[in-house]
């Protein structure tokens, strides 16, 4: 079969070139689109792991003003427990976590870090660290981000604040004074590793007053917070074990937030569902923030990109296997009197249909190799394109909202230079990866080889169904 298979071939050599031409346009095709699919899902994976691998459990504001009734207020005594946030920190995928608490304080004992203020400072700030949560609306000249442990604090994992000397707190440090402060802060007043102050509040009419002994001193090394009012500056925040902050705020059972860092950014959604499922909280009340916002806001045109490329594979292998159907199908009915004469000689149907399967399958086996080349320039042609055509999407749709001032405008150039320097640290080229990985390979053989099957089956089924003497009856036809 393989020697009559080569004959055909060689003596219809206008039928050959005409199906391998066909064949590496599809493979190149489908190649391309395969590509895509990975590249984008990979860069998705890439933007989840960029956003982190924390959860953050706290009360969900949004969602009371949108439950309110017109003209009702909303209720200032909501507030997370430890009771709420200990049924999650047992859950699956829950690596480690951590409980804030953020309030504020004046000194008796050290002075604040001046700073220039102008009328920005009084705007809310939208690019504070995770570690830094909402202030009180009572604000001292001195923020206290009371945590369980600051190991996963953002801002020193992603190395925006470095430890000078001393040490951070870790859960060890639980029901200490122990705090951590700021480089300028320190030297501003003084101050070393050893050395104590105090700090003080007011609490329903009643004056606390805490003293607090440094074990370790930040430096910061990059941060858009800078030149706001005392309290917005993190040069001014000070770092304590959630027992301070507990009694700063009166409250031994309230905290701000809870963070779960989980095992994987992956999990991040898994996790989500599986705390609505198994605890008691309200979630009307409370929220579980995963950064889907975010992740949904960078992954929406590497989305449609996916399914744009998806649906174009389906498109090529419905299409090419059309025309290679048509086209086998014309020249069976140009070999009606080879068949015929094969078949009244006693030739199986089954093996006739196997040298046909075999042609095609040796022009496959040439023009697949061929793609594995070529199909590399057609994924990075087609994913540039489809690139530009985002990109361009994003800018109109940015210019048909409504001009930002100056403020925002500043705002909106720091929170994205924020995120995208955080998500694409790495190597500097950041373009989509289109190379052709194995699992490429394999599921374009695959495609191919179910092309060709197709193609050959649906004509030959419709001949070979006919006797030996309809077919030789048909050989004018």
């Amino acid at each position: 079969m393989i020697k009559n298979a080569l004959l055909s071939l060689k003596k219809n050599i206008g039928k050959t070139i005409l199906l391998f031409v066909i064949i590496v346009v599809i493979t190149n095709l489908v190649i391309a689109g395969l590509s895509i699919q990975s590249a984008t899902q990979k860069s998705m994976d890439q933007i989840r792991s960029s956003l982190g691998n924390d959860v953050t459990l706290s009360v969900d504001f949004r969602n009371m003003m949108k439950n309110r009734e017109p003209g009702e207020a909303v209720s200032n005594e909501t507030s997370l427990t430890t009771t709420m946030a200990d049924s999650l920190k047992d859950l699956k995928y829950v690596e480690s976590y951590n409980y804030q608490i953020s309030t504020s304080a004046d000194s008796d004992s050290i002075s604040a870090v001046e700073t220039e203020s102008d009328n920005s400072n009084n705007q809310q700030d939208t690019n504070k660290p995770n570690d830094q949560p909402e202030q009180a609306s009572n604000q001292g000249d001195f923020t206290i981000s009371a945590n369980t442990t600051m190991e996963y604090l953002d801002s020193f994992t992603n190395s925006n604040y470095t430890l000078t000397d001393g040490r951070l707190l870790t859960s060890d440090d639980a029901n200490t004074n122990n705090c951590v402060i700021e480089t300028n802060l320190a030297s501003d007043n003084d101050l070393s590793v050893g050395d104590t102050f105090t700090i003080i509040t007011t609490v329903n009419d009643e004056t606390i007053i805490q003293e607090l002994t440094i074990v370790g001193i930040y430096e910061i090394q990059s941060t858009n917070e800078i030149g706001g009012a005392h309290f917005n500056n993190p040069v001014n925040t000070i770092y304590t074990d959630l027992s301070v902050g507990q009694t700063l705020t009166g409250s031994s059972k309230n905290i701000t937030s809870a963070i779960y860092y989980l095992d994987d950014p992956e999990n991040a959604e898994a996790f989500v569902k599986l705390a609505k499922k198994q605890s008691d909280i309200d979630f009307d009340t409370f929220s579980l923030d995963a950064n889907n916002r975010l992740y949904q806001q960078n992954a929406s045109s590497l989305e449609s990109m996916q399914s744009f490329a998806k649906m174009f594979v389906w498109i090529v292998v419905i299409a090419g296997s059309a025309i290679l159907c048509l086209i086998l199908a014309l020249t069976i009915r140009n070999r009606y009197y080879e068949i015929g004469v094969l078949l009244s000689l006693g030739q199986s149907k089954v093996k006739i249909i196997a040298q046909q399967l075999i042609e095609i399958g040796l022009i496959a086996v040439v023009a697949f190799v061929i793609s594995l080349g070529t199909g590399q320039l057609t994924s990075h042609y087609m994913g540039n394109m489809l690139e530009s055509s985002s990109s361009l999407n994003v800018m109109q749709m940015d210019q048909k909202g409504d001009q930002p001032n100056d403020h925002q405008q500043k705002t909106n150039k720091q929170t994205k230079e924020n995120f995208l320097g955080n998500m694409m640290q790495g190597p500097s080229n950041q373009e989509l990866d289109v190379s052709i990985t194995g699992e490429n390979v394999v599921q374009l053989a695959g495609v191919t080889a179910a092309i060709c099957i197709v193609s050959i089956a649906v004509p030959a089924a419709y001949v070979l169904r006919l006797t030996p003497r309809q077919i030789l009856s048909r050989k004018e036809g």
